[in-house]
């Protein structure tokens, strides 16, 4: 007989449609289920504030010291042409920025509860 089946390689020697189990595992596993105890809930050791204090207390973040900010020389890497057009982009950024800081302000009002960060966020998402 050929493992072919519509030219399709398949070995079904391997393939067992109907689940005949043997039948000596059946007596084993139903001795196992009877000889294993249920396990009784353990009371909680620990206070559950005690858990949430030490998972904070992990979760702290040491800041690195600043070092003090290195400068680059410009002119190591760009001419001055291309360094007066790059300055000129970024002043052009930050200056539609913070025309949609007063767009943010005057569409919201004074008494807006956004944080500064959002507004920040939103307004550079703006310019295009």
């Amino acid at each position: 007989m050929s493992n072919e089946i519509n030219r399709i390689g398949i070995n079904t020697g391997s393939v067992n449609p109907y689940g005949n189990q043997p039948k000596g595992n059946e007596a084993k596993t139903e001795e196992n289920k009877a000889e294993t105890p249920k396990a009784t809930p353990q009371n909680p050791q620990v206070a559950p504030n005690d858990v949430l204090s030490y998972m904070a207390q992990q979760a702290v973040v040491v800041n690195p010291k600043v070092s003090t900010p290195k400068t680059y020389d410009v002119s190591k890497y760009v001419t001055p042409e291309q360094a007066q057009r790059i300055a000129g982009f970024v002043t052009s950024f930050e200056d539609k920025v913070a025309e949609g800081l007063l767009a943010i302000d005057a569409e919201l009002g004074a008494n807006n509860r956004i944080p500064d960060a959002t507004k920040y966020e939103i307004a550079a998402k703006m310019v295009k």
